[in-house]
């Protein structure tokens, strides 16, 4: 019975069939070799080269017939058996292992397309992103460019009177929009902006957006036709909670005259 045993586990090994623990015993035991399971793997060998010829067919044994199942999935179970004289045929199991081999791989064609087409659908959604990001530039540059090259534009310099402290400079149209641009201004502090005013000839200051300086220290901030320049007598900055203020909360660090 254990012979039986063992040229089950040859059989069972050369179609692929042994699993866990049970493979790591049956291949410590070939690298031990020995006459007997030298000889049951050769004639095991052989048996397995004739699966599917048209050579006289041969009843699987049992443990074999019954590990080849399991290999092979349920899916193949239900396959209606091929029978010779009341007994499954070795050919029966061929066609069987074949449909498993089958789907085994037709299964990673499926894995491969699916993971093409995920990675096709990022690099989709990426290069729209970077369109739309290229799409949104373009719109500022062309905002930018509307109020720097009108005939009627204006320019403000926002000057500190702390030492060494870059200037910003604005360009105001009255049918554009405002555009305010600073180099090397520093950042906030954590939880605070920087917000523009409009402080006209009469009444309180207008807000003109809140922004914040780049890694780089670069301003551009576009605050569109918030009020009309003659009305104006000068431009400010100041620092304020994030979100901004209703009015200033503090006393502006920047300051431009608007002129005539």
């Amino acid at each position: 019975m254990e012979r039986e045993i063992l040229r089950s586990q040859c059989e069972a090994y050369l179609l692929g069939a042994l699993e866990g623990e049970e493979l790591r015993e049956f291949e410590s035991l070939l690298k031990q070799g020995g006459s007997e399971i030298t000889g049951l793997m050769s004639e095991s060998t052989d048996l397995v080269s004739r699966i599917g010829l048209t050579a006289p067919l041969e009843e699987p044994p049992a443990l074999l017939r019954t590990r080849l199942i399991k290999a092979i999935g349920p899916a193949v179970v239900d396959m209606p058996a091929r029978r010779k004289g009341g007994v499954w045929t070795i050919a029966g199991w061929a066609v069987a292992a074949g449909l498993a081999v089958a789907g085994f791989f037709g299964l990673q064609r499926e894995a491969a397309y699916q993971q093409r087409e995920t990675a096709y659908q990022k690099e989709l959604a990426a290069a729209r992103h970077d369109l739309e990001t290229l799409q949104a530039e373009a719109g500022e540059m062309r905002k930018v460019m509307n109020v720097v090259m009108s005939r009627d534009t204006r320019l403000i310099r926002l000057a500190t009177s702390a030492p060494d402290v870059p200037q910003f400079r604005a360009f105001w149209s009255k049918p554009n929009g405002l555009i305010l641009t600073g180099l090397s201004i520093p950042a906030p502090g954590a939880g605070r902006t920087m917000q523009l005013w409009v402080v006209p000839k009469s009444g309180n200051p207008i807000s003109a957006g809140v922004f914040r300086p780049s890694g780089d220290g670069q301003v551009l901030h576009f605050a569109g036709s918030i009020a009309a320049p003659e009305d104006a007598k000068a431009l400010a900055i100041s620092d304020e909670p994030e979100g901004g203020s209703a009015q200033p909360s503090t006393t502006p660090s920047w300051v431009g005259a608007v002129g005539e």
